[in-house]
């Protein structure tokens, strides 16, 4: 009974605390963050663990800290590939903690496996995958990595038994994919070395005549193509690689093709936007994160593979002793063919958001979002101080120009960013590239945020100028 009380309490203390702090989320008066150094906020409270303290002072303690903490739902949240979250969501997420199954197998969690399986059959029917098989993964990185593996599993079929017996295995990826390559790479034992970059046109795209000629100087050298790993929306330029003529590459070498579709891959769900995803169906495996484009919450990630029993073959191993026993359903379990053994179960919050706003009400997430990018755009053509770089998908990238032309405008953007971020009132990325070109990437991926709000973005954009005018000049 004790014990009921006390979860009774928390329940409604939470419900209490978090209606308030998604109450403040708003542009009058609170800030996306508050900007502390780390060793300020550090030494800011005790945070030491040892003495038990009450539910009072914790939660007194618990204020600080949320207040002290990015506002990742805040309208101004701009900084990274996603932002906001969905109401339908954040209830899931809830119910999926309180169920707190393993997916592993179907007797744990009967018809949460069904939900993903649906989950994995209505994405794979959108990308064309007509029979193809996935499963919910921990994040975009893992999805490319589980990608990988299941092309290392179709070129070396005996892997798992005999290794790389000597061979040297070659990854291809363009100079805007996404750094996870290279962890998946190095996990994978194939080694850095071997992850070859294959140049990209000025807006991003890969470059497929150069890609071709690295996979013949590698059989030259005797080297075995592996995979090319092609993305659809590129993290910083937001580019779509040609899909179609990638393709024709990957079955004239017999290599698997992984398309890191993390970013773009909502653009299947807008009968607008879905041209960017042209080419999709050829492709043998692809990452897609929801949590991206549709505010799902973090992690809502899943790999797709078109080949049935591909994803069981890579990455079974163990485990039939005691807890994926042959009987009684156990076609349905899905920790066979998954990295994880214990595994949330995330398809709740994608499958509740469907479930309740539909094919329609999902395009028009997607549409809302491109006429963000298409509106910052606009605004940053008709800013004297701003230089567009690229615009392309959901991501604006742009430069702030010093009022002197003959300084630096690296230098000048990244100190606008910086007053920007120290203010608190907005959080915006940037970039800088190996040549020292450096830009702001201003990313459209929040479902909180709406044209008034990048109003509001740019205004506090023009402070920031101004307050470095300012001490320039």
């Amino acid at each position: 009974m004790e014990n009921q009380v006390r979860l009774q309490r928390w329940l409604d203390d939470t419900a209490t605390f978090l209606k308030k702090y998604l109450a403040q989320n708003h542009l009058d008066s609170t800030k996306v963050v508050e900007y502390c150094p780390p060793m300020k906020l550090r030494e800011s409270q005790n945070i030491s663990l040892g003495e038990a303290h009450s539910d009072e002072a914790t939660w007194h303690q618990l204020e600080k800290i949320v207040n002290k903490s990015v506002r990742t739902s805040h309208p101004l949240f701009l900084n990274q590939l996603f932002g906001g979250i969905q109401p339908e969501s954040m209830s899931a997420e809830f119910i999926s903690t309180v169920l707190n199954p393993t997916m592993a197998t179907f007797e744990v969690a009967p018809y949460l496996t069904i939900l993903e399986k649906e989950l994995v059959r209505k994405l794979s029917d959108l990308v064309g995958f007509k029979l193809g098989e996935g499963i919910m993964v921990t994040g975009g990185s893992n999805a490319n990595l589980v990608g990988l593996l299941c092309a290392r599993q179709f070129k070396v079929p005996d892997i798992k038994t005999a290794g790389y017996q000597g061979k040297c295995y070659t990854v291809y990826v363009s100079r805007e994919a996404h750094y996870s390559y290279e962890k998946a790479i190095q996990i994978a034992g194939l080694g850095i070395n071997h992850l070859r970059m294959v140049n990209v046109h000025e807006n991003g795209r890969m470059v497929p005549e150069h890609l071709r000629q690295l996979i013949l100087e590698d059989l030259q050298a005797n080297r075995v193509p592996m995979m090319i790993g092609a993305t659809a929306g590129t993290t910083v330029l937001g580019a779509f690689d040609p899909l179609n003529e990638i393709h024709l590459i990957s079955r004239e070498f017999n290599l698997w093709l992984h398309v890191d579709a993390a970013w773009g891959g909502g653009a299947v769900l807008s009968a607008k936007h879905r041209h960017l995803m042209e080419g999709i169906h050829l492709a043998d495996s692809l990452t897609f994160d929801a949590h991206k484009t549709l505010s799902t919450g973090l992690i809502t990630s899943l790999v797709l593979c078109k080949h049935p029993g591909m994803l069981k073959q890579t990455n079974q191993g163990g485990g039939a002793e005691y807890i994926f026993h042959d009987f009684d359903n156990s076609d349905w379990d899905t920790g066979t063919y998954s990295l994880q053994c214990g595994r949330k179960a995330d398809a709740l919050k994608l499958w509740l958001l469907w479930r309740v706003r539909g094919d329609e009400g999902m395009a028009k997430i997607i549409d809302h979002l491109m006429e963000l990018a298409q509106y910052a755009q606009q605004k940053i053509n008709n800013h004297p101080r701003l230089k567009l770089l690229s615009s392309q998908y959901l991501n604006n990238c742009f430069q702030v120009l010093p009022l002197d032309q003959h300084k630096n405008p690296n230098q000048f953007t990244l100190k606008v960013r910086t007053h920007l971020v120290q203010s608190g009132k907005a959080l915006v990325n940037f970039v800088q590239r190996p040549d020292g070109l450096t830009f702001l990437r201003l990313v459209n991926a929040n479902n909180q945020t709406s044209e008034k709000d990048l109003d509001h973005f740019f205004l506090e954009l023009n402070k920031s100028i101004t307050s470095i005018d300012k001490l320039e000049y």
